[in-house]
């Protein structure tokens, strides 16, 4: 519950932040990323998301849910009818990359995209979070699968879709996700966030392999954490379970008499 608590509050931040930051609030210029248009209401929304976290916190999931889903609701009237694909960015690598997908894409019609405000895809990620405290987790993968159809290659995002199959324990699709996140971290985190994101995704993979008992793979990407950030207590600790179990996998067989 700690690092849910932990992870809500950098969200909350983060979402208000970007809400009002130039990536955001500023009319496109000509060879920047296209942006939807300013909206005041947006700063606001972004508070309504820290008030919703707040109270999935202090263990209100139902009434985070009610708040979340008003956010979400005024997203979707704004937009209705909009004909341009929609996605959220944490920064500007990432929000270029999904243009440029889209006027790269062959598909048939041809589309446009524009970047909308983060507050959107969080407020979907964060009912998500709300879903799994409820025991709902088949809404909280729709509620996911949402947010990463805004935010594709958003690390954090496909990370807590990872933990979601982990809980059902669905080994192969969680790896594909932690691979997916793994991935998406190289590439598109933001560099203040993309170390974090990289060890989760990793930590994500060495639980799939020590459930696998691929003991020898789930070592190898523990040290790659430790290698990250020495100080990981959650890679250190599954470290030397993993350290721990090995020499019984390994003891040779009984001779045969």
């Amino acid at each position: 519950m700690r690092k849910i608590v932990k992870r809500l509050a950098w969200l909350a931040a983060m979402a208000l932040a970007f809400s009002t930051s130039p990536v955001f609030s500023q009319p496109a210029a000509p060879d920047a990323v296209p942006q939807a248009a300013a909206n005041p209401e947006d700063a606001a929304m972004a508070q309504q998301l820290q008030a919703a976290a707040q109270l999935l916190q202090s263990g209100q999931a139902a009434r985070a849910i009610t708040d979340l889903d008003k956010i979400i609701a005024a997203y979707e009237l704004r937009y209705k009818g909009e004909k341009a694909r929609l996605y959220t960015g944490r920064w500007q690598m990432e929000s270029l990359m999904y243009l440029l997908e889209t006027a790269n894409s062959k598909e048939e019609p041809r589309q446009s995209a524009i970047i909308v405000p983060q507050v959107w895809s969080d407020a979907l990620y964060l009912k998500a979070y709300a879903l799994i405290e409820l025991r709902r987790p088949a809404e909280a993968r729709g509620a996911l699968e949402a947010a990463l159809a805004m935010a594709p290659r958003n690390a954090q995002y496909l990370g807590e879709l990872g933990n979601l199959y982990l809980g059902q324990r669905n080994w192969p699709v969680a790896q594909k996700m932690f691979e997916q996140a793994e991935a998406a971290a190289k590439e598109f985190s933001p560099p203040d966030a993309k170390n974090k994101e990289l060890s989760r995704a990793w930590r994500g993979l060495g639980y799939v392999y020590v459930e696998q008992g691929r003991w020898d793979d789930a070592e190898k990407i523990y040290l790659q954490c430790l290698a990250l950030d020495r100080n990981d207590r959650r890679a250190q600790n599954e470290l030397n379970y993993v350290r721990s179990q090995r020499p019984a996998q390994r003891a040779p067989a009984a001779a045969t008499p």
